[in-house]
């Protein structure tokens, strides 16, 4: 199953379904008494050293301001050209490490390219990957991510989206 763009799954239950209230809520998440306290600018510079974050993947009113402290940092690194996403997940369904094979991802903020090369690269050299978006389509562990960047980084990168079930 190939899908053109993968559609948000979960926009408007674990994070606000358009674009005017998505803005605003990564707003509250990053001004949050739990969270970083400001939104961030991020750095005019490529990203050199920051190899890697860890983020929760829950609603944002759960979660939100705790996640929002990794794309501070983020922010202040530097920009990233291609963002690999790794997700458990919940659902059961597709392959057990599954790359999506889409285009692109849709949130309200957009759509998010997906670097297609590196995907392939991916799923061919890892044996127990495979090119699979079954395992994506009603999964929110990386569309979540998806509204931080977008909201830091407008277009200026692409991801790779995994979904892992181990």
């Amino acid at each position: 199953m190939n899908l053109v763009v993968r559609r948000p799954a979960v926009a408007g239950q674990f994070y606000a379904g358009t674009e005017k209230a998505l803005r605003s809520q990564i707003e509250w998440c990053f001004k949050h008494e739990l969270g970083p306290g400001e939104v961030p600018e991020p750095a005019d510079k490529p990203l050199e050293n920051l190899l890697a974050l860890v983020c929760p993947h829950a609603g944002y009113m759960y979660s939100g301001p705790v996640a929002s402290h990794a794309y501070a940092r983020l922010a202040r690194e530097g920009r990233p050209d291609v963002v690999v996403i790794l997700g458990p997940n919940h659902t059961g369904y597709g392959r057990p490490v599954a790359v999506s094979a889409s285009k692109a991802w849709r949130t309200p903020l957009g759509d998010v390219e997906v670097d297609t090369e590196l995907a392939e690269a991916i799923a061919n050299k890892a044996e127990i990957a495979a090119l699979d978006d079954e395992a994506h389509i009603f999964e929110h562990s990386i569309e979540v991510q998806l509204p931080f960047l977008q909201f830091l980084y407008g277009r200026a990168f692409r991801v790779v989206p995994i979904c892992m079930m181990f």
